[in-house]
């Protein structure tokens, strides 16, 4: 039987030395607690080393700060952790951008549905999807181009990455294919409270394969969330939207 045991008491403490380690990168608790989706309160005594989590609240906010249980059982210095890309902290530091400026109230993460319309015309002429993560560096973007306008193309060349930022409140989002064939930059600010899963602005675009031509569009972001009947549902719609428009120009 192993001599190292530790009592209840000592694994609390623990884990709250830990957690407020973890913290120390969100200046407010509050914001950090709305992304993490935990009572105030109850955070509180997690830091405090009064109480552990749930296993599933445990799971979320191992989730949240990509680590694993032994934040329980070890000090975070002595768990091997999974090494940062030097280009995210370059980015936060340059853009000032961070998890303290892009807050989930202004860019949840999540799915959203992205509609794209000539700045002349009504009717949208571009639908895709993209997703946003939340790393405690920055927010990654990732998403693909259309099937129906590269039906040839492999997932690896439909594919677009990017980060996005802040600037007060409006959210500016940088995207791209690989080896930039394709680029966009999205300007958009969130909608009032009626509209508060919408986002609109702008989309700059560039295209490498045309002769480097550039349009602009306006766009509008919905917020799917994680809802997989929603995101299926959107995926679909995006479908059959960009075949009727292929169709159309045929």
């Amino acid at each position: 039987m192993t001599k190292d045991i530790r009592n209840p008491d000592e694994l609390r403490r623990m884990f709250g030395a830990n957690l407020r380690q973890l913290a120390q990168q969100y200046t407010s608790v509050s914001e950090l607690c709305r992304q993490l989706g935990v009572n105030r309160t109850q955070f509180n005594r997690y830091l405090g080393g009064e109480s552990f989590p749930r296993p599933d609240v445990l799971d979320r906010i191992c989730r949240f700060f990509e680590v694993d249980a032994r934040i329980l059982l070890r000090p975070l210095d002595e768990i091997d952790r999974s090494p940062t890309h030097p280009a995210a902290s370059a980015l936060t530091d340059f853009l000032g951008s961070g998890p303290t400026t892009l807050t989930e109230n202004l860019f949840p993460a999540g799915f959203y549905y992205a509609t794209e319309t000539e700045l002349d015309d009504p009717k949208p002429s571009r639908h895709r999807l993209i997703h946003a993560r939340r790393l405690p560096q920055c927010t990654l973007v990732r998403g693909y181009e259309p099937r129906p306008g590269m039906p040839s193309a492999a997932p690896t060349e439909r594919e677009v990455q990017g980060i996005a930022a802040c600037a007060g409140r409006q959210i500016y989002i940088l995207m791209s294919s690989r080896a930039s064939q394709n680029s966009r930059i999205y300007l958009v600010t969130r909608g009032t409270e009626d509209h508060s899963d919408r986002w609109r602005g702008v989309a700059i675009c560039l295209s490498r394969t045309t002769a480097s031509e550039t349009t602009t569009r306006r766009i509008l972001l919905r917020h799917l969330g994680e809802d997989p009947s929603a995101v299926l549902a959107a995926a679909r719609t995006a479908r059959r939207a960009e075949r009727s428009l292929q169709q159309a120009a045929s």
